[in-house]
């Protein structure tokens, strides 16, 4: 009897411990979700509406530019498309939209994912497996197309209370702009627009992540005279970065750039660029970055790599989508020196699994050496571009699937041109649009392409096994290109059943956690950017006897002319031209003054970054011999004591022309006057 109790103890444990295994198990693969909602400031698309799991998400109205022209600093009309984001892990998950217009045909891009729509009428269901990003076309045209950004679920958020974190919570906010220091994390919460721009320079260790979005849409174009660029994610001479996890939409310039950085990751961040010079990706002069996980949808090159102060090498790109409103999908150049003396160098960089949605305007692989650098050591694989339509608006001829070229551009700051060594191209398949043509060309017999090798190329369905089917463009100063075709691309396609939409019921309320924002009318301030009160250096004595002056320069940077370098704006500015060191300003104080203190400033808004410039200051009575005012040196402009330098003379001296002579910047590409000031006590005011 006690055996029989004893085995039957050790069934009902067996059973129970089955019945826990089996609900654990089905509860691994229940959907987990997370819906943020919205700032009560923001409105929704007015013509879609999105359910995920049988709760619905907002839907955000996002600026995106249908116009495939460059128009300058013109105000473009800007057009939109609908966005919507969540988190989630486990399981099917049923998507349900709903539109004010009937539905005949719907893709979900990429066509990897081989989704099968259900349409009836005006809604639209199917189901996803996995976190991903997810592009819906309706009636086959890209006009509002609607983008799902499926994130991850979080973990391990940071503390709010962490001296060492900027947190920004849910809702909308403006911050002017955002300047880290090393060992900071900024977390933008899912749930809060943030019109800012976040900026540091000579950082370490420094973190941006969140779910929430980084929005330029309040700020004008910056070529807007007055306006300047307030790149939403803007990192230069910095080390041990990671930027995780966000959303930016909109910015009045770029939208993430990397200048002289290292050691830097990327990964699962959203862009969508509206404006002009809207890049996506930006990497300048950098090492060791890896750029994975990603969507970028720009009006301008999607994802960059240029040289502007040092050599480019070792930048990974990976499993990434793109749609190309305007000029390149995955380009390397124009700028391939930008002010080094010599020997400049891009190598080793790789786009790998690489999905170009959409390319409307220029190449989508591209290599452009317009200057002397040598670029080598490149690689392209598994390249698919779902609708190839370049050449559109003022794209003229230059409307490639593949370009790498050695040719002198509008761009090039040298007069020697360079070279393009070992380019590796595999696995690259068009599905749709046009046959586009390609093109490899050198610039002379010195400055070549060679050693490139394009292996398993698709257009359209035909396997392209010589440059002729390929419809490249070859002149005679290129060297050892090797095209082939060794069997069949192989490409990850998941396999979809439909009909599983049938049996998927909403998700239950205890796996779903909604994130909630506070009660606004308007965007607002967070308290702890309130406060922020900059030292103002006194003001000199006497009067500055430069205000109007007539003054020169020997270069200037796109609008930003000498005459905006004393006219009394400190918000407008010369900026000397880009890399053509040393940049030189002279003023005309029209009579000879004794002068004691010569004021350099910058704007003063901390988007102007702390930067370091390296200038000397000459005299002359006679506009003709000029002597050492002030010696070589370094200056350092911090918007926390106004971006305001005073150079106090040892000794009150009489001049007519002061020349104040740049050698270095770290903020930018040239030397920069906000407002140039030269006080004298020999007039009263």
């Amino acid at each position: 009897m006690k055996s029989f109790k004893f085995f039957s103890f050790i069934v009902l444990f067996l059973l129970l411990n089955l019945i826990l295994e089996v609900n654990f198990a089905q509860n691994l693969t229940e959907p987990k979700l997370v819906i943020y909602e919205a700032p009560k400031t923001m409105k929704p698309a007015s013509d879609i509406r999105v359910k995920v799991g049988g709760h619905e998400v907002f839907v955000y109205d996002i600026p995106v530019n249908p116009n495939r022209r460059w128009l300058g600093n013109e105000e473009i009309k800007l057009s939109s498309t609908p966005m919507c984001y969540f988190d989630y892990e486990g399981g099917k998950l049923k998507i349900e939209i709903s539109t004010t217009k009937d539905v005949k045909s719907c893709n979900v891009l990429p066509s990897s994912y081989s989704i099968k729509p259900i349409i009836s009428g005006k809604n639209i269901t199917f189901y996803i497996e996995e976190p991903g990003f997810y592009t819906v076309i309706f009636n086959d045209s890209p006009d509002r197309a609607l983008h799902i950004f499926v994130n991850p679920l979080e973990k391990d958020v940071p503390d709010k209370n962490d001296p060492n974190v900027i947190y920004i919570g849910p809702g909308e906010w403006t911050i002017e702009d955002i300047p880290l220091q090393s060992g900071q994390t900024l977390y933008i919460s899912g749930g809060a627009v943030l019109h800012t721009s976040v900026h540091g320079i000579f950082l370490n260790n420094v973190t941006i992540r969140g779910r929430g979005i980084i929005d330029g849409s309040i700020w004008k174009n910056w070529l807007t005279p007055g306006e300047i660029a307030r790149v939403p994610i803007n990192l230069r001479n910095s080390k041990g970065i990671t930027i995780e996890g966000v959303i930016i939409t909109n910015p009045n310039a770029w939208a993430l750039n990397l200048f002289e950085c290292e050691n830097t990751v990327v990964k699962n961040v959203k862009i969508i660029t509206a404006r002009q010079n809207g890049d996506g990706v930006t990497i300048q002069s950098s090492r060791n970055i890896n750029v994975s996980d990603s969507f970028v949808r720009s009006w301008d090159d999607s994802l960059v790599v240029k040289n502007y102060s040092g050599d480019s090498k070792f930048i990974n790109f990976n499993n990434i989508q793109i749609w190309t409103d305007l000029a390149q999908s995955m380009e390397i150049g124009y700028e391939t020196n930008k002010g080094q003396k010599e020997n400049a160098v891009i190598s080793d960089i790789s786009f790998r699994n690489i999905t170009v949605l959409y390319n409307f305007h220029k190449p989508v692989i591209s290599i452009h050496n317009s200057d002397d650098a040598l670029v080598k050591n490149i690689y392209y694989e598994n390249i698919v571009v779902e609708n190839a339509l370049m050449g559109q608006g003022d794209a003229g001829e230059n409307n490639q699937l593949i370009d790498f070229a050695v040719l002198a551009s509008q761009w090039s700051s040298t007069k020697e041109r360079g070279n393009i060594r070992n380019v590796s191209v595999e696995n690259v398949r068009v599905l749709r649009g046009n046959f586009p043509p390609s093109r490899i060309i050198g610039y002379d017999e010195k400055h070549t392409v060679e050693n490139v090798s394009i292996k398993n190329l698709e257009i359209l369905g035909k396997k392209i096994k010589s440059l002729e089917e390929g419809r490249f463009k070859i002149n005679p100063f290129v060297k050892n290109i090797n095209i082939s075709f060794t069997g069949e691309i192989q490409t990850s396609v998941r396999k979809y059943d439909p009909n599983i939409l049938k049996s998927l019921s909403n998700i239950k309320p205890e796996y779903v956690r909604l994130v909630k924002t506070p009660e606004q009318t308007e965007s607002q301030v967070p308290e702890s950017f309130k406060n922020f009160q900059p030292i103002v250096p006194e003001k000199p004595s006497g009067v500055n006897v430069a205000l109007k002056k007539p003054i020169t320069a020997n270069g200037f940077q796109d609008v930003y002319r000498e005459r905006y370098a004393n006219d009394g704006k400190i918000k407008s500015y010369w900026e000397g031209k880009a890399n053509s060191y040393p940049n030189i300003v002279t003023v005309d104080l029209e009579k000879v003054y004794k002068i004691h203190t010569i004021r350099i400033a910058l704007n003063p808004d901390r988007i102007w970054s702390k930067r370091i410039q390296t200038f000397e200051i000459k005299y002359s009575l006679d506009g003709n011999e000029y002597f050492t005012l002030v010696p070589k040196a370094d200056y350092i402009f911090d918007p926390f004591t106004s971006n305001i330098v005073d150079i106090k003379l040892k000794e009150p001296t009489e001049v007519r022309f002061v020349q104040i002579i740049f050698y270095a910047n770290t903020g930018a590409t040239g030397g920069q006057i906000g407002e140039l000031e030269i006080y004298s006590d020999e007039v009263k005011e």
